[in-house]
């Protein structure tokens, strides 16, 4: 069984309003965790702590990945 993938009906996925393809990714809250999954791959579940996620999107906004 996948990451709480009895639960997964039960939590708010969010995706971005401009998000007109379909393939987006999706964020969720989870007992304090930040969860996130592509709406491609909807069973697939990472989950991030507070910090982690803050982390991640300080980096992503600092340009220290490739994402071309």
């Amino acid at each position: 069984m996948n990451l709480h993938e009895a639960r997964l009906p039960e939590m708010a996925w969010r995706r971005p309003s401009y998000c007109s393809s379909g393939e987006c990714a999706e964020i969720a809250t989870l007992d304090g965790m930040i969860a996130v999954r592509s709406s491609m791959a909807p069973s697939t579940v990472v989950r991030y702590t507070a910090d982690e996620w803050k982390a991640l999107v300080i980096a992503i906004k600092a340009g220290e990945f490739d994402l071309a």
